[in-house]
């Protein structure tokens, strides 16, 4: 499967470089990081926890601007590429090529164009990580460094694939998890640039919970969140052994988000604008409701206090987090 490499430059310790999912790249490690990270010895989520130990991905319901959310008939965003910022695209750098992992599953409808979230294949497993995330401002910068690895409290799902997981028939991720320092220096104040940036694969934010973010394509191009199969928290590592999420950030990393109460601040693009739940209002945000670069401006808390201010939605749609960069990547 042809490999999506992004054109972007990242401030990361080292030159990692990030390929899309679905091949065979590879990528450098820190000194030192080259075996596989080992996980933490300690306990895993208990079954309920609403962490890894997921066996099906949770659907609020709720109401959107047209209607009940409705994740049996999400909308697919195969090959949903433009070279201009366009709602419900992905402004991508790259011309994607090749094939999905999973071309054909029980949960696609490729002929209606739609997937469905509840019934979806996930990874099985409960496995706890070491991982750090800080994040500190300094003069007009905020500095965000960790291991890329998920906080010890966020369990991802067990990697390689097992042979004896039901997911293994479908997608045969071969990669594991490993550590990767990264040191980001973003904007504290961020801006809108005079035109927005595509995107280009691998790293384009990271949570609040230290895990790397990508975009919403595979390698080749087509709908990563509905056809690759991925842990509880929709999460698996790329060939760089990187684990990253696609999309559905508040499926584990908190989000005090309801039907009474504005989502949270979940992470961070690399434009240092805000990736928040998808909660607002007292209704889910959807694609309908946001701009080409899947953000909007609204008061959130923002440095701990409420502000007027442009940032992201994690969305149940596609594009799921960006569209592309609405100031400029670091």
């Amino acid at each position: 499967m042809t490999i999506r490499t992004s054109i972007l430059g990242v401030l990361v310790s080292v030159a990692v470089t990030f390929a899309g999912c679905g091949g065979a790249g590879s990528a450098a490690v820190p000194p030192g990081g080259g075996a596989t990270a080992a996980p933490s010895s300690g306990a895993t989520a208990a079954p309920g926890s609403g962490v890894q130990s997921a066996t099906s991905y949770a659907c609020p319901s709720a109401a959107t601007s047209s209607g009940m959310l409705d994740c049996t008939k999400l909308p697919l965003g195969d090959r949903k590429v433009t070279s201009a910022p366009a709602v419900g695209y992905v402004e991508d750098c790259m011309t994607p090529s090749g094939s999905p992992v999973v071309a054909s599953a029980p949960w696609l409808n490729t002929v209606a164009g739609t997937w469905d979230a509840v019934t979806k294949l996930v990874v099985k497993g409960s496995v706890t990580w070491a991982g750090t995330i800080s994040v500190a401002s300094a003069g007009g910068s905020l500095n965000v460094s960790g291991n890329e690895l998920p906080l010890s409290s966020v369990p991802t799902g067990t990697f390689p694939i097992a042979s004896s997981d039901p997911a293994y028939q479908y997608d045969r991720n071969p990669n594991a998890i490993a550590s990767h320092a990264v040191n980001l220096s973003l904007p504290a104040n961020p801006t809108a640039a005079a035109t927005p940036t595509c995107l280009g694969g691998g790293m384009i934010g990271i949570t609040v919970t230290g895990v790397a973010v990508y975009d919403a394509f595979d390698g080749a191009g087509y709908d990563a969140v509905a056809r690759e199969i991925q842990d509880g928290c929709h999460g698996h590592p790329d060939q760089s052994d990187t684990y990253h999420y696609h999309g559905w950030l508040q499926a584990c990393v908190p989000d005090a988000g309801s039907a009474t109460q504005n989502s949270s601040l979940l992470g961070y693009a690399l434009d240092g604008f805000g990736i928040y739940g998808a909660w607002y209002g007292g209704r889910i945000l959807t694609t309908a409701d946001l701009d080409a670069c899947h953000g909007t401006t609204s008061t959130v808390m923002w440095n701990g206090a409420p502000v007027s201010i442009y940032h992201y939605v994690s969305t149940y749609d596609f594009p799921y987090t960006l569209g592309c960069f609405k100031g400029t990547p670091v």
